[in-house]
Parts: structure tokens; C-alpha cells; sequence
């Protein structure tokens, strides 16, 4: 029997090297969709297809039809740039085909809405309001709801 070369277990390596690497492009090859975009790194048919999906959330414009006085209020004060359905949850819960299928959903139990962008945190920008224990809020209770001195649509009121 020869002896084996020094390098055999190089040789070896290097080969198991190949056929791995062999193994990945075939399996790469078989995965890559049809579609897809090797430039922009996306699937081409994705765009179709999330447009075929069914509406969730419409944005403010889906409201309009039916809530434009509630929406040129909100428009007009603090809460311009937030969408309905960051605190009344997704239009499909609410209406669909033109129609009311639901009440819309305000939890009118707990500050979790409010909290949820006016909780006080290192990140917020300085000019965010927050709300933090100040002068304006140190007689208020700790189950206090903000809704008690506050309107939803018009935070300042």
C-alpha cells in the first residue's frame, strides 16, 4: 500500500470544498424564483401580488368618506400627522364596501394609546411632547386616564 501524499487531507479538503460549493449554487439555482431582480435584490412579482392582497389599512383617506368633520378637527390641531388607525385600529375591522360592518376601536380604559407615542423616553425629540410629572400633570393620579383632561383629537384642549 503507497503512502498518502502530505498534502491528501488538503487535497481531500479542497475537493469537499468544491462539491459544497457545487451543492450551494445547484441549491440557490433551484430556490431563486423566476422573477427575481438580481440589480435591486427583490422579487418582480411581489409588487402584483401585494396589491392583489385585501386592504387592511387605508390611511386617513378611507375615513374622510364618511368621518371628514372628525378629520379636518384632527387636521387642524395636533395630531395632523397620525393616522386614524394608529389608535381606532385597521379600516377592515371597521367598514368595508362602503359600508359601517363595526365600531371603530378606542380603548377608553387605560392610556395605552396615548402612551404608546407620549410616553417619556430618551429618544423622543426635545420638541415631542411627552408626558413626565411637571407642573401641569403633579396632581394627576396614577390611574388617571389622559382622556380625562384631554380630547383625543384635540390633545390640547
Amino acid at each position: 500500500m503507497p503512502n498518502p501524499s502530505p498534502r491528501s487531507h488538503l487535497y481531500r479538503l479542497g475537493g469537499l470544498l468544491v462539491i459544497g460549493l457545487i451543492g450551494f449554487l445547484a441549491v440557490k439555482a433551484l430556490a431563486t424564483p423566476s422573477s427575481w431582480n438580481h440589480e435591486d435584490w427583490y422579487r418582480g412579482d411581489s409588487p402584483k401580488e401585494i396589491a392583489a392582497l385585501p386592504l387592511s389599512y387605508g390611511g386617513n383617506e378611507s375615513c374622510q368618506g364618511c368621518h371628514k368633520k372628525t378629520h379636518d378637527q384632527v387636521e387642524a390641531f395636533g395630531h395632523k400627522g397620525l393616522s386614524c388607525e394608529s389608535c381606532h385600529g385597521a379600516v377592515v375591522d371597521h367598514a368595508g364596501d362602503g359600508k359601517k360592518i363595526a365600531d371603530a376601536k378606542v380603548d377608553m380604559e387605560s392610556n395605552w394609546q396615548c402612551m404608546n407615542c407620549h410616553e417619556d423616553q430618551i429618544t423622543k425629540p426635545k420638541f415631542f411632547p411627552t408626558f413626565k410629572p411637571t407642573k401641569t400633570h403633579e396632581d394627576v393620579d396614577a390611574d388617571m386616564l389622559c382622556s380625562t383632561c384631554h380630547e383625543a383629537h384635540n390633545p390640547g384642549l
